[in-house]
């Protein structure tokens, strides 16, 4: 049984017709939840919160759901209605049967046109993508051992593993993917990879170390967050640069948009955006006025001018004392230095 049963619980989130039947939509809602909502909440969770559900919906002694299950349930259920009206829309007006594929018209009514159907599509998409965000948010801030303790200690957690980068919001901040939660999860992967070979080397062990410790226990301190955000504008600039070329997007006024599954053929092949595109955005995402390359050199200066207060890092050799020329010198010749010489 799904996490949605009802076309009353469905209304609380989208806008229905009344005559609906929700054996018409249990099967997206059920697709829904496997795609999306699992991943969410990771596999163990998923299961206890539906069993918790299940009960609480049971025709014979049911058992209420638990004050914080109950407050978590909108959070889901708004983030599956969503989704579930994405897998649902480019089937509702077909049947399937022996005559093959047909579409369906009633006496009164006709199926809208295509572009109605991408335009409800393109918000669904939309609104699925930032109440997945929200649903994880609320998730990062309520959690503890003994509160949504399976979530917690689970993988979905991404706070557990400690990486600057582990949400689409945090994302967004710094690359213009607007909460996307689906461009996010092309990019997690990468952005763990570079935080994972160079942020280390950017501050050293000891203080990347506090940063994740902190991470985990949510106690990251300002001036930490002052180096965090700097080093997670280059990781995301930098992993969406490598990146670009291997996913299906569009650059649009709203940021970009991803092609992928369900949303393929959301957009007509004459929005994909063209090489020259890509090109001219991964350019301003490396050496444009507010590429990485330039966050770099912007972090290094940061670390000198500020050195005092990150103990951390002042006592390993990865930085010089400020040199008399304002201009930053690195410790010794290094293969990574741009200036290398032989």
């Amino acid at each position: 049984m799904a996490l949605i049963t009802t076309i009353d619980e469905l209304k609380k989130y989208i806008a229905l017709e009344d005559n609906v039947n929700i054996k018409t939509l249990q099967p997206f809602i059920d697709e829904a939840e496997l795609l999306y909502i699992v991943d969410l909440l990771g596999s163990a969770f998923y299961t206890e919160f539906l069993a918790a559900y299940n009960a609480s919906i049971a025709t014979s002694s049911p058992t209420p759901l638990s004050d914080d299950n109950k407050a978590l349930l909108p959070y889901i259920q708004r983030c599956l209605a969503n989704y579930m009206m994405l897998q649902a829309i480019p089937q509702l007006a077909t049947t399937v049967g022996d005559m093959g594929i047909r579409q369906y018209n009633g006496e009164n009514s006709s199926a809208a046109p295509q572009w109605q159907q991408e335009k409800v599509l393109f918000n669904y998409i939309k609104s699925g993508d930032l109440h997945a965000e929200k649903l994880l948010e609320y998730l990062e801030a309520n959690a503890t051992s003994s509160k949504y303790a399976t979530w917690f200690n689970s993988t979905a957690n991404t706070k557990n593993a400690g990486y600057l980068v582990r949400s689409a919001i945090i994302a967004t901040k710094f690359i213009d993917i607007s909460q996307s939660r689906r461009i996010f999860l092309k990019l997690r992967q990468k952005f763990q990879e570079l935080e994972t070979r160079y942020a280390a080397k950017w501050v050293g062990d000891a203080q990347y170390t506090e940063f994740q410790n902190q991470i985990k226990a949510g106690t990251v301190t300002a001036e930490n967050q002052k180096l965090i955000d700097r080093i997670t504008a280059i990781i995301c600039k930098m992993g969406l640069h490598i990146q670009l070329p291997f996913i299906r997007i569009s650059i649009q006024s709203d940021g970009l948009w991803l092609y992928s599954e369900a949303a393929m053929t959301l957009r007509d092949r004459w929005f994909m955006a063209e090489h020259e595109q890509i090109e001219d955005l991964r350019c301003a995402l490396k050496d444009g006025e507010l590429g990485y390359v330039k966050d770099q050199e912007s972090l290094r200066q940061f670390i000198l001018g500020n050195i005092d207060t990150y103990p951390l890092i002042k006592a390993t050799s990865i930085y010089t004392v400020q040199p008399d020329t304002d201009i930053w010198q690195p410790p010794a010749n290094h293969e990574r230095n741009k200036h290398f010489v032989v």
